[in-house]
């Protein structure tokens, strides 16, 4: 569809988001708008809309993402229940006196996010898990918290080439390279790219300023609020090890490097690295159940604690299920190549990257996805800067960089769900508390990408 038309169905959903402030309500408008819009006639669309979400379960990878979810939901409560996670806290707050006041609890909790780098998810649950706690004791609003959490997903994904969206990017490059238009090997690229991703760069570094300046922010309609029920660091020694918190990391990332190691053939980056995560996760869960019996804890109760923890991310699954079906009639609509479309025509060549950065955020803010903007925008661009000229490292930098923000801002974005999910945060708080911020570095961003198109 190539019309205005096309951008109709993101726009209602995130006008119903921010308005209504029903997640579900809203996703599910800009399904159903997008399968009328599809199918050209009112009875069909209405009923297209409810199929469109059952196709979502056609796709092994969209599955693979919600079981995936389930498993770090299960994972995650494994570690609480285990009372690893106030092990851990007692060793870093009581025994090694890391944990002092607001800024050093911002920045440990910051810190873990770095422990699954490899998976955006898992990164922004991990950051909740061990920050609740800390960030209650030390009176620090959930919605910092939110926003710490959100800053470890998918900036970070990004910017590590070993992860799932490193290796994703790598294969849209590799396409390129086989297609005769680009000449080096597609990691040239990659790593090429990593010093123009400003955004994630920025955003990530932004993190630790404001712990360092002992800043916190809560919603604009609210006072400072505390997480509930998150419990405060004890001063007596835990009986469970810090063992039964890092095992299931340590089993996961294991397991990722040894079964990519294993499906490349020896090269960790020839490997099916998203194969590789979604067994890691029954991996971690078998391997962890088998450390905990061994130290007595019933198989019962083990099995309790993962069911527990898959309930837990029910919601966060549902939304992302709409969110996967809003995705896919968007790309049926071709909402990305009609915005695309404008970066293509007539354009000075030192605003290409600029312009690839705010055609990014369009995209990605109107379909809350980074992996669909990056899908989308890749094999637009890249042969767009070899014909003008301009540096292909630069515009891959620019289309990840603005595809990140929208991903990390967007009110129907899965990271926003998941991160206000992991902070035990109101979504519409975490979306307009975090704002400003994500905002103000991407116009940042899109200062340093005029001045390098000027300058490349």
């Amino acid at each position: 569809m190539d019309s205005w038309l096309a951008l109709f169905p993101p726009c209602l959903s995130i006008l119903l988001a921010i308005t209504t402030r029903q997640v579900y309500v809203a996703i599910f408008a800009g399904i159903m708008a997008g399968s009328i819009l599809r199918s050209q006639d009112l009875f069909t669309g209405i009923t297209g809309s409810f199929n469109a979400i059952a196709d979502t379960f056609h796709s092994s990878s969209s599955v693979r993402s919600l079981i995936f979810i389930f498993m770090i939901g299960a994972i995650i409560n494994v570690m609480k229940q285990s009372g690893g996670v106030e092990a851990l806290i007692y060793h870093l707050s009581q025994k090694r006196k890391m944990v002092k006041s607001k800024a050093s609890a911002q920045l440990i909790t910051f810190s873990f996010g770095f422990l699954m780098c490899l998976e955006g998810t898992g990164s922004m649950m991990l950051v909740g898990l061990v920050g609740r706690p800390l960030f209650n004791q030390f009176n620090i609003s959930r919605e910092k918290l939110a926003f710490v959490a959100n800053c470890t997903g998918a900036p970070l994904a990004w910017l590590v080439p070993f992860s799932g969206a490193g290796i994703f990017l790598t294969s849209l490059i590799t396409d390129q390279v086989e297609n005769g238009t680009l000449s080096e090997q597609p990691m040239h690229y990659v790593f090429a790219a990593l010093p123009y991703q400003i955004y994630t760069i920025a955003i990530l570094t932004l993190v630790p300023l404001l712990a360092l300046k002992k800043h916190d922010f809560s919603s604009p309609d609210s006072s400072e609020t505390t997480l509930p029920n998150a419990g405060h660091v004890s001063d007596h020694q835990p009986q469970s090890s810090v063992l039964a918190i890092l095992l299931p990391i340590v089993i996961l990332l294991a397991g990722i490097s040894t079964i990519a190691y294993a499906s490349g053939d020896g090269n960790i980056l020839a490997g099916d690295i998203s194969s590789a995560i979604y067994w890691s996760g029954f991996v971690s869960l078998i391997g962890s159940g088998l450390y905990f019996c061994i130290n007595q804890i019933k198989v019962e109760q083990y099995v309790e604690w993962c069911v527990q923890g898959m309930k837990d991310m029910l919601p966060a699954v549902i939304i992302l299920t709409l969110a996967f079906s809003l995705s896919r009639i968007t790309g049926d609509l071709g909402t990305g190549k009609y915005l695309a479309s404008f970066v293509s025509k007539e354009l000075p060549i030192w605003l290409v990257p600029a312009s690839v950065f705010v055609i990014c955020v369009l995209i990605s803010f109107s379909t809350g996805s980074s992996g669909a903007t990056v899908s989308i925008m890749t094999p637009v661009i890249i042969p767009l800067a070899v014909g003008v000229g301009v540096p292909v490292p630069l515009v891959i930098a620019a289309i990840i960089s603005g595809a990140v923000f929208g991903d990390q801002s967007s009110p129907i974005s899965d990271s926003v769900i998941v991160a206000s999910s992991a902070a035990d945060c109101p979504p519409e708080k975490h979306f307009a508390t975090q704002l400003p911020y994500t905002l103000a570095v991407a116009l940042l961003s899109l200062a340093f990408y005029f001045v390098l198109g000027f300058i490349a």
